[in-house]
Order: C-alpha cells, then structure tokens, then sequence
C-alpha cells in the first residue's frame, strides 16, 4: 500500500490539517508549500507514492506539477484538492479532486483512487 504522500499546498492552515490526517491515517508525508520545491524534493532520492497537491499553486499549476512529477516517476499516484469557486469548476480529469475542506474519510478515498496522470487523461 502507499504510505509515502508529497503534500503540496501553500495554505498553512490546510497544510497542517491535512498533514494531521495523513498520519492518524498511517501515512508519512512530505510537506512543501510550492512546486518548485516539490520538484526539488523528487530530485533527491525519497519515496513518493501519491502527490497530494493543491490545483491551484502560487508559482505553477497543480496539474503542470503533477505532470512534471509523472514525467520524472511515473508511478506516483495523484490526487488534487482546491476550492471550487461557483461557476469555476476545477477540471481534473479522472484523477480524483478533494474539495477543501474535506474528512479524513474523503481523504483516504482519494488517495486509495489516486492514479497515475496518463498522456490520456483530459486535463
């Protein structure tokens, strides 16, 4: 099972939330708060199982992130997470999108469903 999550979320309330709930619910989390450093952080030689990152990053967009983490590994498994504003609604694709604030339940349903991002995915 995958146990190893690059959190990546520029909201430090939500950071930490979320930090908490991937422990209670076993998993071992790396925390960064841009996609540069969640880039620089797969270029050391740590296990990532599941990238868990917000859509909508101050520096790139959670969906290029992913992409470029798939590019490098991929069989990382992806999951996003965001506020969907009304009448914006945030295209992911298949890949399974965690609307803030979420359970823990909701949690660990995403990243059970987490997927590798494909060159099919519609995103």
């Amino acid at each position: 099972m995958a146990r190893h999550v690059l959190l990546v979320d520029d909201d430090p309330e939500s950071t930490l939330a979320v930090d908490r709930q991937l422990t209670d619910l076993g998993y071992d989390a790396v925390v960064v708060t841009t996609g540069e450093d969640a880039l620089r952080v797969l270029a050391e030689d740590l296990r990532v199982d599941v990238l868990l990152t917000e859509v909508r990053l101050p520096d790139i967009d959670g969906r290029e992130l992913a992409w470029a983490v798939c590019r490098k590994r991929p069989f990382v498994r992806v999951a996003f997470m965001g506020h969907s504003p009304p009448g914006e609604p945030l295209d992911v694709g298949d890949v399974p999108l965690l609307t803030k604030p979420f359970s823990a339940t909701a949690l660990a349903t995403a990243l059970l469903q987490a997927l590798p991002m494909r060159r099919s995915a519609h995103l």
